[in-house]
């Protein structure tokens, strides 16, 4: 199968496996199974990087697209189709994030399961996202 994992299911992944449910972390390690990781996600890393609120524990910026090779993540970037129609996705009242908004909507238009901890990406189940955490 193909999944897209969520920014911290990418970093947990190597900073802290604990973190991800044991069924998340059997498909991501499973060979057979494609595991793409969008580059929205550099994206947002390097703006929380900057403004101090992402802690690497040392590791450089510069070396995430490389751990995410290492790990044999497929880069999703997103096609100019995913940006025009982010709008097909209404914007709930609670969440308003602009990265989670293009996560939602590459996984949706890719028909990729999403893998995130994210609470907030259950009410996106009704505009076609396939949601996995446990």
């Amino acid at each position: 199968m193909e999944y897209l994992i969520d920014t911290h299911v990418f970093l947990w992944s190597f900073l802290d496996t604990k973190k991800i449910k044991q069924k998340a972390l059997e498909i991501i390690s499973n060979e057979e199974n494609k595991i793409y990781l969008s580059s929205i996600s550099f994206w947002e890393l390097a703006i929380k990087h900057q403004s101090g609120k992402l802690n690497l524990q040392g590791i450089n910026i510069l070396h995430l697209p490389n751990i995410a090779k290492e790990y044999d993540f497929t880069i999703l970037t997103p096609t100019p189709y995913d940006y025009l129609t982010i709008g097909q996705i209404p914007q709930k009242e609670n969440h308003h994030d602009p990265f989670d908004r293009m996560l939602i909507q590459q996984a949706i238009r890719n028909n990729l399961v999403l893998i995130s901890k994210d609470e907030k990406f259950t009410q996106y189940e009704e505009n076609g996202l396939q949601l996995l955490w446990e």
